[in-house]
């Protein structure tokens, strides 16, 4: 069943809030990379890791449900140029993940911690290429919140609405360029508001949609 979206916000939240706790975790993330180890095992292979959160945002505009993306700037890096929720490493000031999410949210996008109330946690996604360890966290904000990107690590801002990750449409595979100049085939990805979003990304979001579905 799909979200009611006609149903008040309160309503749609406290469902979603409890479906977070019967997770589908890594078997929706093998789905969006059928190649790629489970961050499980590959956190049993790792010498070393760093902690980082991002948040997965989501309001409520003209009756439907709308979340957020971040396009990154490019520079010379492992995530150039990708779609990511906003977020970035834990430092030693951050109490838990969920202030790090937060924190990272403000600094990139604009949007104030107080505005923000956390649902939840998604299933966490280790990324071997950048040892980093993710801790994805749900929220949301009673109405569109109002954004400002941070120039030097932000490109741009991507609102869009669910129901474009609902569509089985928008689940594609694709051909992705490396920075070492690899090419990928067969990448599975979802095509939202027409920017190509894969990798950790994608394997958060395919979470959400599974969540989403079964409400």
């Amino acid at each position: 069943m799909r979200v009611d979206f006609s149903e008040s916000n309160s309503a749609i939240y406290e469902k979603i809030k409890r479906e977070l706790f019967d997770l589908p975790g890594e078997r929706a993330h093998m789905e969006m990379s059928p190649l790629r180890g489970r961050s499980s095992e590959e956190l049993k292979k790792a010498q070393s890791f760093k902690v980082s959160a991002v948040l997965a945002l989501i309001y409520q505009q003209d009756g439907q449900l709308f979340s957020l993306l971040t396009e990154r700037q490019t520079y010379k890096g492992k995530h150039s140029g990708q779609m990511s929720f906003p977020g970035g490493k834990m430092e030693d000031f951050d109490k838990n993940p969920g202030e790090t999410a937060l924190r990272e949210t403000q600094e990139e996008v604009g949007i104030a911690p107080h505005k923000i109330e956390l649902l939840g946690q998604l299933t966490d996604v280790y990324i071997p290429v950048s040892q980093f360890l993710v801790h994805p966290f749900l929220g949301y904000t009673a109405t569109r919140p109002i954004t400002k990107k941070e120039e030097r690590e932000v490109q741009s801002i991507i609102h869009f609405p669910l129901e474009e990750l609902l569509d089985n449409n928008n689940r594609i595979e694709t051909r992705i360029k490396m920075d070492n100049g690899m090419i990928l085939k067969d990448v599975p990805a979802f095509q939202i508001q027409n920017k190509i979003v894969w990798g950790a990304t994608a394997l958060m979001l395919n979470e959400l949609k599974e969540i989403l579905n079964r409400i």
